[in-house]
């Protein structure tokens, strides 16, 4: 029963990628205008989404009474990225105030900095299945992100020093995440881990990758919201809500098993 839910859930997966890489490609195609648009409107109902299966999850844990300390933090920095996005759309649309450098980027700060400790927290739990061949293949993989990430910092300049330094910090800060993340991913090959937790630890690379995008579009002046970067946020968010909520959602089933027995 269990594993039939879990193909629903990854059949709705694909089917949400799908949604998503044709609502911004259908943006994105219209113009630059009607790109900004969707996107801020995006934004809305993708992060809400995440925020409730985040706080549900809290929920689920602590009624299970365990690890629920990664939870906690996954549920700020769900939080935090959902206040960003709307304080982003609010300046975009609203009141026509420059959404980068903004304040949205206090919110972006502590969202990402809560990813970071959230996979550590993660990975920490299952320290006993980590392998040392592991740490050998991710900590390269986030030493040539970063390396990555200053060459292009060092290639381009923007005209705001803030602006250059957020444009070196988010990359970086999703480099240390990785790290974590490439060992979850690994894991789940060695059949160590959930799939559940596997798309949680995959949605750092399209974060990387879009943080990475946003650096060098910003830097060329060519960015703009429902850019390319934005494509791979969309990705990220949606890897982020099926994990968390396969995990939600076996743990529910779960109980209700256990109550019928």
């Amino acid at each position: 029963m269990q594993i039939n839910s879990q193909s629903h859930a990854q059949k709705y997966l694909v089917i949400s990628l799908l949604a998503v890489i044709a609502m911004w490609a259908t943006g994105y195609f219209l113009g630059q205008s009607a790109a900004i648009i969707s996107s801020d409107f995006a934004y809305i109902p993708l992060t809400s989404v995440l925020t409730i299966t985040a706080f549900f999850q809290v929920y689920q844990a602590r009624k299970e009474n365990r690890n629920v300390l990664p939870w906690y933090v996954f549920a700020v920095f769900s939080l935090s990225y959902n206040i960003a996005q709307h304080i982003w759309s609010i300046n975009e649309l609203i009141t026509d105030q420059k959404p980068f450098p903004s304040f949205a980027d206090v919110a972006f700060t502590i969202d990402t900095i809560s990813l970071v400790i959230f996979f550590m927290l993660i990975i920490r739990s299952e320290k006993q299945l980590i392998s040392r061949w592991m740490y050998v293949i991710a900590i390269p993989s986030s030493c040539f992100t970063i390396g990555l990430t200053v060459y292009f910092f060092i290639s381009n300049s923007t005209e705001s020093t803030l602006e250059q330094i957020l444009l070196l910090i988010y990359p970086v800060i999703d480099s240390i995440a990785l790290v974590p993340a490439l060992i979850g991913i690994m894991m789940y090959l060695k059949g160590k881990v959930s799939v559940a937790t596997c798309l949680i630890c995959v949605s750092m690379i399209p974060l990387t990758t879009g943080d990475i995008l946003f650096q060098i579009t910003t830097a060329s002046g060519t960015s703009y919201s429902g850019s390319i970067s934005d494509l791979f946020y969309y990705i990220q968010i949606t890897l982020l809500i099926f994990g968390v909520y396969i995990i939600s959602n076996s743990k529910t089933r779960s109980s209700v098993s256990v109550s019928q027995t």
